[in-house]
């Protein structure tokens, strides 16, 4: 009879959808590159004593650290939702969790205190204090597999800490087109040579039951992968063959079940299977099925019985829990003085939100703590979780010291906390053309800086002059890199009923016809940078050119560039509203951005449809210009900006007047001279053109 190995676990998000579970399709795998897997499990097999109520003296703790693979999206889930699912887990394997009270009569019996505990970690691999919590920037969280398990600092010793990986999407490897949302590979495979796969990979929407937690998976996603991380198998297992504790998932205290999504709707009185005797009805209640999380709500004592079993017999979950590793973990204290540490809910914020701090120090039991805050509404404090307000913008020190009777340690970190106007400084218009080599100090411009694959500034070409700002991608970028320019916060209220825009000039051409580079838009909303995408836009769409082809793309003329405009209506009636611009690499071309202009008018053009015969003189000028054009027809209105951006002068007011049009401007004492910006707009194109004032 064929027992699987490798549990790679597929649950639907919602059963309307069938798929078929990925074990048989991981357990072929694994069998075939190594037939010692199936025979080290039928040992363990045998080994595994079913008991009652294995009551221990004490419980196993188990150190815990959660990868989070992210690019800045929703993905990036908080501290507060993880820590719900660690409370989740602990409710579940303790046997405390609320809905254990409508457990129907036939199964009240088996349940199980498992005596399990998970704790995050507080020392890292390195000896540092951590909250438990690994962010990691990585594209790979879309799609994953066990490639985030590859990425550069995400995996952790199997030996000394339950590696969770945090993804968006999990691929789908059988074929059958279903949603994953959680995999762990079984004990037996992982001690036969895949200790490197260890772990849990699972997605963020499923993790806790809070922020974008599903509330109907209510955290038991994790409940059950974490089963299958420690021997279990599911009620399913060979159908309804699956009786007794020689087959089927090995536990004779688990009915067994028909098939893999008979029990989704939790039906009260079904028994899919009558091979088992007693016969009972199948308990959709246990963690292991595939039922809706709400309904989950134990696992069997035989199911302890395997689970303590997989903690005794496997040397890498014997070191996991031990007295040793807990202490060097960090989640059990030593006798030493403590080594002080701090995280918070957020390291941005608006002024007048609170802030969480958080205690982590880590080493040693802490006995006495004084926090210190520059420029909050509290000076200092000794509380455990001290809650703060910033009134006033600004960047702030945070400063923490700890002790107890073995000694006392204290840090500091002057630029912790970034506090931001509630209401935006910038107003529309707001362009950035990525002239000035500083145009991203001071200015709340900034990269998205994940090391060397990002955008950059370019300074030999530009739509307009030399300078633009470009997603270096060739055949050597990774498929999938993400590159992220974020805007400043701009009020956008003086635009109501205007249909505000965010434009921008790219230089683009794909590489051949499967080219692939897309283009997305995000929006956050006050000061936290959560990233809510919303526009999407693929090759096609951005080249200049949808059906010409280049190599190695880099464009050496205006007409290489196309204007995009996209309308910011939606969002007119915020305050402080950011944007972020990102670009996906299709391993084909380099993507140029340039002249970006957040407002009530597009990017800035060399020529408008309605204006002919411009004619700016004299230029260099000592005190005056005339500006002539002729107006073909709508709406037309000059005025005059310096090099930063700012309207210095209105030189002519929004006019309708069509035919020959001629203006004088006299510059005043508080135009000095130098460089400034002329602009004419005509409807909704502003004509950008150069004048000098020189003596």
């Amino acid at each position: 009879m064929k027992k699987v190995i490798l549990a790679i676990v597929l649950i639907q998000s919602t059963f309307s959808v069938y798929s078929q579970c990925l074990t048989d399709h991981y357990h072929d795998v694994a069998k075939a590159k190594d037939p010692s897997i199936e025979l080290a499990e039928k040992a363990f097999n045998a080994s595994v004593v079913q008991v009652g109520n294995n009551k221990r003296v004490t419980k196993y703790i188990i150190p815990v650290v959660f990868h989070v693979i992210h690019t800045n999206g929703p993905e990036n889930i908080s501290k507060k939702q993880i820590e719900d699912q660690i409370r989740i887990l602990n409710e579940d394997f303790s046997f405390k969790n609320a809905n254990r009270t409508a457990i129907r009569s036939a199964f009240t019996g088996v349940t199980a205190d498992c005596q399990i505990e998970f704790r995050l970690a507080q020392i890292d691999p390195n000896g540092n204090c951590t909250d438990g919590i690994n962010r990691v920037y990585s594209p790979l969280h879309f799609d994953a597999k066990d490639n985030v398990k590859s990425i550069s600092g995400a995996r952790w010793d199997n030996k000394k800490y339950l590696n969770i990986w945090t993804v968006s999407t999990i691929q789908d490897n059988s074929g059958s087109g279903g949603t994953t949302l959680g995999y762990a590979y079984l004990p037996s495979a992982v001690a036969q040579g895949l200790s490197a796969q260890d772990g849990i990979v699972v997605r963020s929407d499923y993790v806790g039951s809070i922020g974008t937690g599903s509330t109907t998976g209510a955290g038991r996603t994790l409940t059950h992968e974490i089963g299958h991380y420690l021997g279990l198998l599911h009620p399913f297992e060979d159908g309804c063959a699956g009786t007794g504790s020689s087959n089927g998932d090995l536990c004779a205290d688990t009915p067994p079940v028909a098939g893999t999504f008979t029990n989704a709707g939790c039906p009260s009185a079904g028994n899919s299977c009558s091979t088992d005797a007693p016969n009972l009805i199948d308990q959709w209640e246990n963690y292991m099925d595939y039922s809706s999380g709400t309904c989950q709500s134990m696992f069997s004592l035989n199911q302890k019985s395997r689970m303590h079993a997989v903690l005794t017999n496997y040397s890498f979950r014997i070191n996991l829990v031990s007295t040793a590793n807990l202490l060097a973990t960090g989640v059990n204290k030593g006798n030493v003085a403590p080594v002080a540490y701090f995280s918070s809910s957020s390291r941005i914020v608006c002024a007048g939100d609170p802030v969480y701090y958080y205690d982590n120090s880590c080493k040693a039991q802490v006995t006495s703590k004084q926090w210190t805050f520059v420029g909050a509404n509290i000076n200092s404090t000794n509380k455990d979780t001290p809650v703060v307000i910033y009134k006033t913008p600004g960047i702030y020190k945070v400063s923490l010291s700890v002790s107890n009777s073995y000694g006392s340690n204290a840090t500091s970190v002057d630029n912790y906390i970034e506090v931001k106007p509630r209401v935006a400084i910038n107003k529309p218009s707001m362009v950035q053309d990525f002239g000035k080599a500083t145009w991203n100090i001071g200015t709340g411009w900034r990269i998205l800086d994940q090391g060397a694959v990002k955008f950059t500034r370019d300074t030999t070409t530009g739509f307009r002059g030399n300078n633009c700002i470009v997603a270096p991608i060739n055949s050597t970028v990774a498929i999938g890199q993400r590159f992220q320019l974020v805007s400043p916060g701009v009020d956008l209220r003086p635009l109501v009923g205007k249909n505000p825009k965010i434009s921008m000039m790219i230089g683009y051409l794909r590489q051949n016809t499967t080219s692939s580079e897309d283009f997305r838009l995000y929006q956050s909303k006050g000061c936290d940078y959560s990233w809510n995408q919303f526009l999407y836009r693929n090759a096609s769409f951005i080249a200049y050119n949808a059906t010409t082809y280049a190599p190695s793309f880099k464009p050496s003329s205006p007409l290489h560039w196309k204007q995009v405009t996209f309308s910011l209506s939606s969002y007119e009636n915020d305050s402080n509203i950011s944007f972020m611009i990102e670009v996906v690499s299709g391993a084909g071309n380099a993507v140029y951005i340039d002249e970006i202009n957040i407002g009530q008018f597009n990017t800035d053009v060399e020529d408008a449809q309605n204006i002919q015969n411009l004619n700016i003189y004299p230029n260099p000028s000592d005190n005056q210009i005339n500006v002539s054009y002729t107006n073909l027809e709508g709406e037309t209105e000059v005025w005059l900006e310096n090099i930063e951006g700012k309207r210095v002068a209105n030189i002519m007011e929004s006019s309708n007047e069509t035919g020959d049009i001629f203006v004088t401007y006299s510059k005043d004492q508080s135009i000095s001279n130098g460089i400034y910006i002329l602009k004419i707009r005509s409807n909704d194109q502003v004509i950008n053109k150069k004048v000098i004032f020189a003596n």
